[in-house]
């Protein structure tokens, strides 16, 4: 072992490395495409752009640097000193393009990018050449470059909206935060035009829950810390739902949202997965695996849409069959609703996995013991479930609180953190205010992330093991099973009937007015809705092909490779996953709308939002993936001396394509279905289809709004059914769940 390391070093250092070919690009990128802009076209190429005419002393100073590495790439020189030469003066004069650009706020072009990144590239490989980083070249330029754009995507555009939050026209204060947290449409309480007082209502309620919340506690044992601990918590409930109920403004009312919402989709998940365990019924599992694709191939918003056609004041059940011309839908209520529907599905592929991942010998060996089934459940099977409950209930309240199109089209005269963000944005025009609505979803979601870990302490959930398992779960009680089996046929009922309520009103005139049949809006949506959706299908392939190759890399680094940062890496780069995306919305705006990284405007900007958005899932599959192939292969690549790059092309790709496939998937109908982010990112000639479709439902115009929802549908669905079917001629079956 130690001759061939011996070996490979002096190979090594006798050649050539690998930095001249990183060289060649950067002085191609300098002598022939534009370093900066004069406007959003990122495709601008004029001779007074290059970086000679527009910074001789930068390009003389880069063009040398890069002439210097790229002959000392090709001569037979020293390794270590080769190795500090790149990575000093690469990293120098990355570090003076950049420098330039800040300074200046020019705009970067296509030269300055292609350029900067292959300085970077050429840094790693200095930094592996010396001995520095402990990695081949491949693996610590990786490192680099992900870091990188994990930076400049995620971690600066949150931090912008910090930044703007407490800095107005460039002047630190804290008086924007103070007047959108004192202003009535964040929170309002107390109402001059009623008789009786509100704010009496809701200390009352925050009184009554209080109490309940300490008698609560109390009952297993009374001591102090339980007893306090229960009493906050009901104090707090208390006055969100008194807030919620009696109250408005966007900040209870979001609040009281989630409340309704993330407890009903947790349970009802956790009613679906435990029926697909352990119903008797073949029925119930053909059943759960069309709801497991509901949140993939539906945009959110459609749920709030379907609920008009029979709720609403011309709606089949409230209009037609009762007579009601009522506003129930419009509201809390309807937007709850809407939610359940929507992000049910979500919480039964998040606790599919934890029910799936429980021991039945455990539950065997309590049965053996006579314990009651109830006590099974509470003493075993309950504790086992809390961290797939927890990530349930989470997840459902950062999508509720994030949550734009449902709001928008079913909030009636309530106010919605995510629609205030919006409307403060493109409506007030006042970006700071914006910030601070940012700001402050964010911070509920770190609270809510928070008291996640304070449940779940270091409590060690661990029941599969290397040892083989034995024993079959306990099959459901019958009058429990036919229980859960009503709530998921009229949950079924429910979904086919809103599902059938969109394909019917796109081929009738005017909902619950002119019901006759016609082919209009099929028309109008060719004429006008059909380069939309292409424009929308092109943007999100690219960018589910850029977020499962960008993804695949960090997983491979994360879960392969020791290097200082590892954990902040792994963490940076699911940041944008568990952040709201109307805050991920903001950001962008935020923090590339001027200066050297203006984007807004462009389709790049949206590929990006989507790539940032919907990687992590490809990391989290792709790490899945690894844990399950052994590193011996790579050890004996790596004695084969075949590096990082090769390793990665011939022996892992082929072995994660159904991770990747899963990613790829997820990307995509990810990127056709979203909303809340890309709402703010939207430009002439870069409409989306989401967006399009929920102007025209806003508009009145319900027929266009619902053939667009059901080519959408239907659409993604054939794409999810026609890449199952090839996963499965490769021999690899897989589940697109498992990438949420």
């Amino acid at each position: 072992m130690a001759v061939i390391g011996r070996t490979s070093l002096k190979g090594i250092a006798s050649g050539r490395s690998p930095a001249w070919m990183a060289g060649l690009v950067a002085l191609i990128s300098l002598l022939v495409l534009p370093w900066g802009r004069t406007d959003r076209n990122l495709l601008e190429f004029d001779s007074r752009l290059l970086v000679l005419n527009q910074a001789p002393w930068l390009g003389g100073l880069l063009l040398a640097v890069v002439v210097v590495l790229t002959l000392s790439s090709l001569l037979h020189l020293p390794l270590v000193q080769r190795g500090y030469a790149l990575a000093g003066l690469g990293g120098a004069g990355f570090l003076a393009g950049v420098g330039w650009l800040v300074a200046t706020s020019v705009p970067f072009g296509v030269g300055a990018f292609i350029a900067l990144t292959a300085l970077l590239v050429m840094v790693g490989i200095g930094l592996s050449e010396s001995g520095i980083i402990q990695n081949d070249p491949f693996v610590t330029s990786s490192i680099l470059l992900t870091s990188l754009f994990v930076l400049l995507f995620i971690v600066y555009p949150l931090f912008t909206v910090l930044r703007e939050s407490v800095l107005v026209k460039g002047v630190f204060t804290l008086n924007k935060i103070q007047s959108v947290l004192t202003s009535p449409l964040f929170i309002s309480i107390e109402n001059p035009y009623t008789d009786h007082s509100e704010q009496l209502l809701v200390n009352l309620t925050t009184l009554a829950l209080g109490l309940l919340g300490a008698g609560l506690a109390a009952r297993g044992g009374f001591r102090w810390p339980r007893v306090l601990t229960g009493l906050g918590v009901g104090l707090l409930l208390g006055w969100i739902v008194g807030a919620g109920i009696f109250g408005g403004g966007a900040f209870p009312t979001s609040l009281y949202l989630a409340l309704i919402v993330a407890p009903i989709t947790t349970a009802l998940g956790l009613v679906f997965a435990l029926l697909e365990q352990r119903s008797r019924a073949a029925w119930v599992r053909r059943s759960l695996a069309v709801v497991s694709l509901l949140p993939l191939i539906t945009p959110p918003f459609v749920f709030a849409f379907a609920l008009t056609y029979w709720l609403g004041r011309s709606g089949i059940i409230t209009s037609d069959l009762l007579g009601l011309k009522t506003s129930f839908l419009f509201g809390i209520n309807g937007v709850a609703i809407a939610q359940v529907f929507a992000f049910t599905p979500v919480a039964f592929l998040i606790l599919r996995g934890s029910v799936q991942g429980l021991n039945a010998s455990l539950e065997e060996a309590s049965a053996t013991l006579r314990a009651h089934p109830w006590h099974t459940f509470r003493d075993i099977t309950w504790p086992l479930l809390r961290p797939g409950l927890a990530a349930a209930f989470l997840l459902t309240i950062i999508e509720s609180l994030a949550d734009f199109g449902n709001p928008m089209l079913l909030g009636g005269d309530r106010n919605f953190l995510a629609t205030e963000v919006f409307l403060a944005l493109t409506g007030r025009y006042d970006p700071n205010e914006a910030a601070v609505y940012g700001v402050v979803l964010l911070c509920l979601v770190l609270t809510i992330f928070g008291l996640q870990r304070l449940w779940l302490g270091n409590t060690s959930f661990v029941t599969v093991t290397g040892k083989p398992g034995a024993g079959n779960f306990s099959p459901l009680p019958v009058w429990l099973e036919r229980t859960l089996q009503t709530i998921l046929a009229l949950w079924g009922l429910a979904v086919v009937l809103l599902y059938f309520s969109i394909f019917y009103g796109s081929f009738v005139q005017i909902w619950g007015i002119n019901n006759s049949f016609t082919f209009k809006h099929y028309v109008d949506l060719t004429n006008l809705g059909l380069p939309v959706l292409l424009k929308t299908a092109q943007l999100a392939f690219i960018s589910a092909i850029i977020a499962t190759l960008v993804g695949f890399l960090i997983a491979y680094l994360v879960s392969r490779q020791q290097f200082w940062g590892r954990g902040l890496l792994e963490v940076g780069s699911m940041l944008s996953f568990a952040t709201p995306g109307t805050v991920m919305g903001v950001a962008y705006i935020l923090a590339f709308n001027t200066g050297p990284w203006l984007l807004t405007g462009t389709g790049i900007i949206i590929v990006l939002a989507l790539v940032f958005r919907n990687m992590p899932a490809a990391v989290r599959g792709v790490i899945s993936g690894l844990s399950q192939i052994d590193k011996s292969l790579e050890e004996a690549s790596t004695l084969l001396r075949a590096p990082s790059s090769t390793t990665l092309r011939r022996v892992l790709i082929p072995l994660l394509i159904p991770q990747l496939l899963a990613g790829m998937v997820f990307a995509f109908v990810r990127g056709m279905t979203a909303i809340s982010q890309i709402i703010f990112l939207i430009s002439p000639g870069n409409t989306l289809a989401t967006v399009l479709m929920l102007r025209w439902i806003e508009q009145g115009d319900l027929g266009r709004g619902a053939a667009m929802a059901t080519v959408m549908i239907l659409g993604l669905l054939t794409v999810i059914l026609i890449l199952f079917a090839v996963s499965r001629r490769l021999g690899r079956g897989t589940s697109l769940e498992a990438a949420v």
